[in-house]
């Protein structure tokens, strides 16, 4: 017997095409933002926007560990982690030159890595904590960073 779409239990979308969908648009939405770094970049910018268009760089990262998380897919968290903590060691990154800036970022590294940490055991719960502690850094360090300038 099929289900009736008036059955309170009937669903037009399985979870498993739910995922895919929204692993899509997610897709669609990184290439996006990539294709307009890439197009961005090649105009030789301004230093100043140099480090807007590193920032550009990590938010693409970000997503990728987003986009990871809700697909359940542990390379993109993984690698998204390792990005992300690799691009705090780039020139780009260093915008200010104070102990607690350096102590910030160190910690950020450290969060980096109970990510990937977290997706190589193939810890789901793991991985969206820690990836919260990553988003908790970013958070704060930019407001140190906005409220020393």
């Amino acid at each position: 017997m099929t289900p009736s779409p008036i059955d309170p239990t009937y669903s037009a979308f399985s979870n498993r095409r739910v995922s895919t969908i929204v692993a899509a648009l997610l897709a669609i939405a990184t290439v996006t933002g990539g294709m307009w770094f890439v197009a961005t970049a090649a105009d030789s910018p301004p230093e100043t926007d140099k480090v807007a268009l590193f920032m550009r760089a990590k938010l693409a990262h970000s997503q990728n560990v987003l986009e990871g998380l809700t697909t359940e897919d542990y390379d993109l968290i993984e690698k998204g982690a390792q990005e992300l903590a690799l691009a705090s060691l780039d020139s780009n990154w260093q915008v200010l030159q104070t102990e607690d800036y350096a102590r910030q970022s160190a910690e950020f590294r450290r969060s980096c890595g109970t990510l990937r940490d977290a997706a190589k055991a193939r810890n789901l719960d793991g991985a969206t904590l820690a990836w919260m502690d990553v988003t908790l850094k970013c958070v704060q360090c930019h407001k140190y960073v906005r409220d020393a300038k």
